[in-house]
């Protein structure tokens, strides 16, 4: 599965990853000396309601991509506190998944 590289149509963040009722948003991704750090959005949307949480992580064992990274963090990073979350991703205007 490659990286979508296109930006969401009501966010400017990258989309990584889309499926029926998520989608997962890149905030940032850093790479130094194969080392990666990733902050992630992770977007719930259904029947009209919504909310959304945001995670920092490093990548997973023996991965040494973009996109493994980023789906690592979304599965098992650590969820950023709601004032942290907003200053990365401060157009979602959802309610902040406590």
């Amino acid at each position: 599965m490659a990286i979508e590289t296109m930006k969401s149509d009501e966010l400017p963040y990258y989309v990584f990853k889309k499926t029926d009722s998520k989608r997962y948003l890149e905030g940032r991704f850093w790479n130094q000396g194969g080392k990666q750090l990733a902050i992630v959005a992770v977007i719930t949307e259904f029947n009209g309601m919504g909310d959304w949480a945001a995670y920092i992580g490093t990548d997973a064992s023996d991965s040494y991509t973009e996109e493994a990274t980023l789906l690592y963090v979304a599965a098992y990073g650590c969820k950023l506190r709601e004032s942290d979350a907003r200053h990365f991703f401060p157009e979602i205007k959802l309610p902040y998944r406590h």
